[in-house]
């Protein structure tokens, strides 16, 4: 049963998105109410879980702009005149327009969110409410690790971002400039995840399972640290990865079915999972849509009880025949399967995520897993691979691999070698999560190839599934090679920003 986190949720998530918007006006009261409400622990804590509910608002569509852009998902039916689909497919074909309103949307619901941290701190970070302090440094660590995460995602899908920590009105807003990336890295992403690394505790009861923690603070830094690179950034990842693999609270779950275990929706917080946004399906408005959103189109009756499937997020043919080429990996039939649609159709469908028993539309109890323990020990191998150890590095895929089945590979001659494979294992072990653009972003550094990302992302496009995925069914736009460039890795800022911004001009990214 999950915790009770979720019933705040329900009664207060509208009270705290709604009061949060007051600091949009400029009228110095609107703030002045807002904090004369955060103003006891319990109060606090109700803004707190509003924020992890932001967070699960957000988490609905960002695979749309992570998975669906990378070599690991395609927009299931690219023949299609609708236009979510034509949309998706422009999305994947790195054709987005500044003006499209789920990029919109998007972004508005991450910066929606970080105001209602930017709200609930001042409440916290002052030590004047709150008498105990392990709640209150709890509290903190929480707030900064979601502001935190929102920025590392924001910078690394937009570029220089806007630096916005404390609540501001419209005026102010116009106000604020785009900051450089490292900016965004060294004051807001970095600090905010060093303190929640030190506040947060390492574990919780069970009523308060699912709330931030030290091993989660610690495994967002060190990709923060990966992402950035160089020696020394690689070097504190590493540090932070080997407390974290040793932390006796998380650990590979292992077994006869181990891997489709870790996403079951009767196994949730398993030992496997560092941190993941929470879902609970039923009437309570608190479900997820992932399900349904992927579920094979024209599906209905044989996928979902109620709701209509979307098949909006289907796997690519490269990643399916990886699957294939190793008939003895586990892990094939918990990430897709084969719908058998009619004696001529077939459709691949992702099965990470099903919930076969969702009694409301877009409403699936599956939480969605954003740091888990196979992703730190491959992200122990990836540093391995780059600091001199590539020779040691197979010893931390093999661990992964064993679980799936496999046989033992390396050791690695080669840097190079070591990045090949642990790269592989990464884009099987962790597929439709979400990690896979990622991955290709600090390709382009531990590669030492900027462009390296967009050769890969090519080749998946123009060579490996062209056949299928465009030419058989003819598109009304297919992808064109001239968008295929590392200046579109970045998503253009929305348009809304630039237009109704009359005090200082917003530069658009390149190429949009």
């Amino acid at each position: 049963m999950k915790s009770k986190i979720y019933i705040f949720i329900a009664l207060l998530a509208t009270l705290s998105f709604t009061s949060c918007e007051d600091f949009l006006t400029d009228k110095p009261e609107s703030v002045l109410t807002q904090v004369d409400f955060y103003t006891t622990p319990t109060r606090i804590n109700q803004g707190i879980i509003g924020c992890y509910a932001g967070m699960a608002a957000i988490q609905t569509d960002e695979w749309m702009f992570t998975e669906l852009r990378s070599d690991n998902t395609c927009q299931d039916g690219t023949g299609s005149s609708a236009t979510a689909r034509i949309d998706q497919t422009d999305v994947a074909s790195f054709r987005t327009s500044p003006s499209l309103p789920l990029l919109q949307s998007y972004w508005y619901k991450i910066f929606q969110n970080i105001s209602n941290v930017n709200a609930v701190l001042p409440s916290v970070a002052d030590n004047k409410y709150i008498t105990v302090e392990t709640q209150r440094a709890q509290y903190e660590a929480e707030l900064l690790f979601i502001r935190a995460y929102h920025y590392y995602t924001l910078v690394n899908l937009f570029g220089d971002m806007f630096k916005v920590t404390s609540v501001i009105g419209p005026n102010e807003a116009k106000q604020t400039p785009r900051s450089p990336v490292s900016e965004i890295y060294n004051e807001i992403i970095i600090p905010d995840l060093v303190k929640a690394a030190a506040q947060a505790p390492a574990s919780y009861s069970a009523a308060d399972n699912g709330r931030i923690t030290k091993w989660a603070a610690k495994s967002l830094l060190a990709k923060v640290y990966m992402m950035i690179g160089g020696t020394d950034n690689l070097a504190l990842a590493k540090k932070l990865l080997e407390e974290v693999m040793a932390a006796p609270e998380h650990g590979l779950l292992t077994g006869a079915g181990a891997y489709a275990s870790i996403f079951s929706t009767s196994n949730e917080m398993n030992k496997e999972i560092i941190f993941a946004i929470r879902y609970k399906g039923g009437s309570l408005g608190l479900g997820s849509n992932i399900w349904p959103t992927f579920a094979p189109l024209g599906s209905a009756n044989t996928f979902l009880k109620i709701g209509t499937p979307l098949g909006y997020n289907a796997p690519t043919f490269e990643i399916m025949s990886l699957f294939e080429a190793n008939p003895a990996d586990t892990r094939k039939n918990a990430c897709y399967k084969v719908w058998v649609k009619s004696v001529s159709s077939s459709v691949p469908y992702i099965s990470k995520y099903i919930d076969a028993g969702m009694t409301q539309a877009l409403q699936a109890e599956n939480d969605w897993i954003v740091l888990r323990y196979a992703d730190i020990v491959l992200l122990y191998a990836e540093v391995l691979a780059q600091n001199g150890n590539h020779a040691n590095a197979h010893t931390y895929v093999n661990q992964i691999r064993t679980r799936a089945g496999l046989a033992d590979i390396g050791p690695f001659a080669t840097k190079e070698e070591a990045l090949d494979a642990v790269y592989a294992e990464r884009r099987l072990e962790l597929a439709f999560e979400n990690q896979r653009w990622f991955d290709l972003l600090r390709m382009a550094k531990s590669y030492n190839n900027p462009n390296k990302p967009i050769e890969i992302l090519k080749q998946h496009t123009f060579v490996t599934d062209w056949d299928l995925l465009y030419s058989k069914y003819n598109p009304i736009q297919p992808p064109e090679e001239r968008f295929y460039i590392k200046e579109r890795l970045l998503l253009p800022i929305p348009q809304t920003e630039i237009d109704t911004n009359n005090e200082i001009e917003i530069q658009q990214n390149d190429t949009y």
